[in-house]
């Protein structure tokens, strides 16, 4: 067993992250994770000492490959993250400011692979996020005998399987996404995902903030415009074009962020 230390800014509050159900890099309610690196399963638990992140793997790793690690959970979990600001933000609105307490020391945070994030992407289409974890945990059990997510190799060796994942109509995009995915480790412009069959404006957008951590993306769905029409007491006619002046307008720099945490513990907590 290896261990690695990370340090973290001073809100960075693991137990807050897990309690208050995390996004988009651990599966279940459980600070662990399974990943590949350079084809290896890594089995990493996660523990907070002050503001130090200890990260306990199973796994036979060279130098390089524990670097590998470090640098990927400090991306995926924003570690280092300076966001004084947003929680200024939040303590003003009169909507965010009821979830001070959930929202600090809280991170967004990111899919260990960028295929990762696009399936997760995908599967949150039109559904609560309940729903959306129960398709991937479907996923993973089908394909990563319920520890690790698949690759793209695997997902293509046999789509069928998506089939008794509850995906619905979209396994043929995770299909569309495994091939273009194949055979590439990142995404090197998210803006050609656009010639993906079920990945538009929308998804890109999502894929900017969560896995980019452009916290300035920002979405335009039903829910958001329901929250700010009943929540924000909005009566104007809630156009794609005054939905972001808006979102602007309020949560500035962090308008996807803030969309976030407004969909996350307005309706799904």
């Amino acid at each position: 067993m290896g261990e690695i230390v990370i340090p973290l800014a001073c809100d960075f509050n693991l137990d807050n992250i897990v309690r208050h159900k995390p996004f988009f890099f651990f599966f279940y309610d459980k600070a662990e994770k399974v990943v590949r690196v350079n084809g290896k399963l890594v089995t990493m638990r996660f523990f907070q000492q002050n503001q130090k992140l200890i990260v306990r793997f199973e796994a036979e790793l060279n130098q390089a490959e524990v670097e590998v690690l470090i640098e990927r959970v400090s991306y995926c979990l924003g570690t280092m993250e300076e966001i004084s600001d947003l929680y200024s933000i939040c303590s003003e609105d009169k909507v965010l400011s009821r979830f001070s307490d959930e929202i600090y020391g809280n991170r967004l945070l990111s899919a260990f692979t960028d295929f990762e994030a696009l399936v997760s992407i995908i599967c949150s289409q039109n559904v609560s996020f309940a729903q959306y974890k129960g398709m991937v945990a479907k996923i993973v059990e089908a394909y990563g005998s319920g520890v690790v997510f698949p690759e793209p190799c695997d997902i293509l060796a046999d789509a069928s399987l998506l089939k008794n994942c509850g995906v619905g109509y979209r396994a043929d995009y995770i299909v569309n996404i495994a091939k273009f995915m194949s055979g590439k480790n990142v995404v090197d412009d998210a803006y050609t995902l656009s010639g993906v069959k079920g990945i538009g404006p929308y998804s890109i957008d999502i894929f900017m903030l969560f896995q980019r951590r452009k916290y300035d993306f920002f979405y335009v769905d039903s829910l958001i415009k329901k929250i700010i029409r009943d929540d924000y007491g909005v009566s104007e006619d809630l156009s794609d074009k005054y939905i972001r002046q808006f979102a602007k307008n309020h949560w500035g720099k962090y308008k996807g962020l803030c969309e976030v945490y407004l969909q996350k513990f307005l309706k799904d907590v």
